[in-house]
């Protein structure tokens, strides 16, 4: 009876440690799993604070831009009044028809002129100030392509 206690003893001592490496192992196992997912959490954390900076940086780049732009634009609304109450003023003055008739051929000649300096002054610079908010997105668009290539 004594060997099968002694039998006995060893396979639980056995099944013991088992046990017990097992939960070791286990243990082990959940330590890594929680320190990798920690680590991943942390990158996640990271790169979304600076996708959410670099997006701030662009909002306020492309606000600064429409601000600019409607800037431009009073001042071509500025200008066009200028020209308009000189233009009056002018065909008011006017001696004869002839005279009348002149005063408003040339301002409506230098309006259209103005309209298509303007155009293409404005039109530059709304190129520019959209380069200027989108590119460092495109940068790193083409980064993040090149690091997952």
């Amino acid at each position: 009876m004594t060997t099968t206690n002694t039998a006995l003893d060893d396979v639980i001592e056995h099944a013991t440690e088992t046990t017990k490496a097992a939960s070791e192992r286990a243990r082990e196992f959940a330590q890594i799993g929680v320190r990798k997912a920690t680590e991943g959490f942390e990158q996640i954390s990271k790169a979304a604070q600076t996708a959410t900076e670099e997006l701030n940086s662009q909002m306020t780049q492309a606000r600064e831009g429409a601000t600019k732009a409607g800037l431009k634009l009073l001042e071509v609304a500025r200008e066009d009044a200028d020209a308009s109450f000189a233009a009056v003023r002018d065909f008011l003055a006017a001696k004869s028809p002839i005279e009348a008739f002149d005063v408003s051929a040339k301002y409506w000649r230098g309006r259209l002129e103005a309209r298509m300096a303007q155009a293409q002054d404005l039109g530059a610079f709304v190129r520019k100030a959209a380069d200027e908010a989108v590119r460092p997105m495109q940068e790193r668009i083409e980064k993040f392509t090149k690091a997952a290539a």
